[in-house]
């Protein structure tokens, strides 16, 4: 290739269209008849482009079958602009499809427990809402004011909840949702779901306050009404113990599956290494004056105080970069359309000593490997399987199209490394060295320090700034923060699953608190009458606490059941455990229970405490 071909930016570059274009359409046209009229265009484009590249190659580089494997396999995609650049795979509308369903289950619980708390506030205001019938009041003027008291609680709570959720997009950095403004769309769908959970909600406490008989409430004292303890407030208690362990085994599961993913064997080793990138090619340097400054670069890192080693690599392990090309075998016979591909990475000959990836059989790249030298590869342990089925492949020579089979030599077998998925194994992967290999697009470099690979970018930047002040140094990192970014998606769910399973378990014992408290204070009539008979303060805790574990185990056997069904849900969100593991679900129950078991203690408790002399005379 010629240096002015070499220096060209990515935009005149014949073989790059993977481009994002805007164009206003015209009256009555749509972006279908856009793909059909440019669909042509564009592959003639594609097909031109590649062969101005080939022409530019040696006569040994890629071949016409693989320049139409690679124009067919291009394609152009029209789609309206109004919602923007939305690109996403089944896996991440699932992701969020179960995020939804997480965020409607809270809500469910916090309304569960409204409706609770109304019911009870109902209960109390029998006697209240009787007098005010008797009086002339018409039953759908009190279930209105009820309402209305429903409506104003959820109108404070939708305010709060925007502010928080104003506040709250900053706790979850990197997620979709940061970027996405609160406009008056968010306000309207906030202001709905508001309105129709307060008068969803609202309105069973309220038919059921006003739909008693006059005659026997006014009659009715607080020692009869103790009995009459009501099926709907335990209901909705069992339905959110349900829910809150069907969120407490989400967030047992994410947190494991990220904890897992932290702990898979990458191949290297990712401590201690300062990641940066550069582009040459945006200063205008040519294929001469790149290989050049790359060369100065590695051996001036090299002097930095604390770097033990520097390499480069295009693209780099774990980055989010992919490259490939074909592997045919020298001796084996293809047709004409096979596909063997094998993923490459073009580096420097100190890569694998400052990634640390072990070296199996033959040799590593050296600094013999420059062009017009035979071209050599290092490859894989799955490379070896699955194209040398595990025989000793030093020495086989091969190509990326079936013309040139016979144009690189295998000179090493390197342990597998993950080459940008910690879920998948390592693919078949090929190292080649950059001298005999042009580099378009920039590289990066690995920095491996002795201590803290932080306190070592400042001594990088400046040697960086002494060859070339011009040059940026662009996405500074450490291979750490790198990895991290490779499972960013089950770290965001560990967190939202850990805060709702979280917020839902402290709604749950909140609103078991406040049934137990109610009980208690219905029933001191017959707590008094039960320890004037001879009952012991611990008898009073176990009578309250059976109550109110009796309704937690239910809850916690619901909750159970429906984690299971939903547990396919999840499944291929998962890594290293099966949605049904063990340990986050006993985990979560016993979260439950304890948490549970307290809020209903300190009811108990304070009912053991009673004056029996008091508690006899109590209205």
């Amino acid at each position: 290739m010629s240096d002015s071909a070499a220096a060209k930016t990515r935009l005149e570059q014949p073989t790059y269209w993977w481009l994002q274009i805007m164009g206003r359409l015209k009256p009555g046209v749509t972006p279908a008849h856009v793909q059909a009229n440019l669909a042509g265009v564009f592959q003639q484009t594609a097909r031109a482009g590649f062969e101005s590249y080939l022409a530019s190659l040696p006569e040994s580089g890629r071949s016409a079958s693989y320049l139409q494997n690679r124009t067919e396999v291009s394609q152009l995609r029209a789609e309206p602009g109004n919602r923007g650049v939305y690109d996403v795979n089944a896996n991440d509308l699932r992701a969020v499809t179960i995020l939804t369903i997480v965020v409607a289950l809270v809500l469910l619980i916090v309304c569960a427990n409204v409706a609770n708390l109304l019911l009870s506030r109902a209960t109390a205001r029998q006697k209240e809402i009787s007098v005010r019938l008797s009086l002339g009041a018409t039953r759908g003027r009190l279930i209105r004011q009820l309402l209305t008291e429903s409506l104003v609680l959820a109108s404070l709570g939708g305010v709060l909840g925007v502010l928080v959720g104003y506040w709250g997009r900053q706790l979850l950095p990197g997620a979709p949702g940061q970027a996405t403004a609160m406009d008056w769309r968010v306000l309207v769908f906030v202001v709905a779901v508001t309105t129709l959970t307060g008068i969803v909600f609202g309105l069973a406490p309220a038919l059921r306050a006003t739909g008693m008989n006059v005659s026997h409430a006014l009659k009715d004292t607080s020692r009869s009404v103790a009995g009459g303890r009501s099926v709907l407030s335990r209901a909705l208690l069992i339905l959110q113990v349900a829910i809150s362990l069907v969120l407490l085994v989400g967030a047992g599961l994410f947190l494991r599956t990220v904890q897992n993913l932290r702990h898979v064997d990458v191949g290297f080793d990712p401590n201690n290494l300062v990641l940066f990138r550069v582009d040459p090619q945006l200063n205008r340097y040519d294929d001469k004056r790149i290989r050049a400054l790359y060369g100065d670069m590695l051996d001036r890192l090299q002097t930095v105080s604390g770097v033990r080693g520097v390499a480069l690599s295009q693209p780099a392990l774990l980055s989010g970069g992919v490259s490939s090309t074909g592997m045919f075998v020298q001796g084996r016979t293809y047709a004409k359309d096979d596909q063997h591909d094998i993923n490459i990475i073009v580096a420097s000959p100190s890569f694998f000593e400052t990634m640390r990836i072990p070296l199996i059989l033959g040799r590593g790249l050296t600094a013999r490997d420059v062009m017009g030298a035979q071209e050599v590869a290092v490859i894989n342990e799955a490379a070896v399987r699955k194209y040398f089925l595990n025989e000793n492949p030093i020495g086989r020579r091969f190509g990326w199209s079936v013309e040139n089979s016979g144009k690189t030599e295998i000179v090493g077998v390197l342990k597998d490394a993950k080459y940008n998925d910690l879920r998948e194994p390592a693919p078949p992967t090929m190292y080649v060295s950059y001298m005999q290999r042009p580099l378009r697009g920039g590289v990066v470099f690995e920095v491996r320090t002795a201590d803290d690979p932080l306190a070592a970018i400042g001594g990088v930047r400046e040697a960086v700034r002494n060859i070339d002040p011009h040059l940026p140094l662009m996405n500074v990192s450490t291979q750490g923060e790198q990895v991290e970014q490779r499972f960013m998606q089950e770290k965001l769910f560990a967190q939202a699953y850990a805060l709702f399973g979280g917020l839902a378990l402290l709604i749950a014992s909140v609103g078991l608190f406040g049934l137990m408290s109610y009980s208690v204070a219905r029933r001191t009539n017959e707590i008094g009458i039960r320890m004037a008979l001879g009952a012991q303060r611990d008898d009073v805790v176990r009578l309250v606490m059976r109550e109110s574990m009796i309704l937690v185990s239910v809850g916690v056997v619901v909750g159970l059941v429906a984690a299971l069904v939903a547990s396919r849900l999840v499944a291929t969100l998962l890594f290293g455990l099966a949605p049904t593991d063990g340990l986050s679900i006993a985990l979560a129950v016993t979260a439950m229970i304890g948490v549970s078991a307290v809020a209903g203690y300190l009811p108990a408790r304070r009912a053991s405490r009673v004056d029996p002399m008091i508690a006899l005379h109590y209205e």
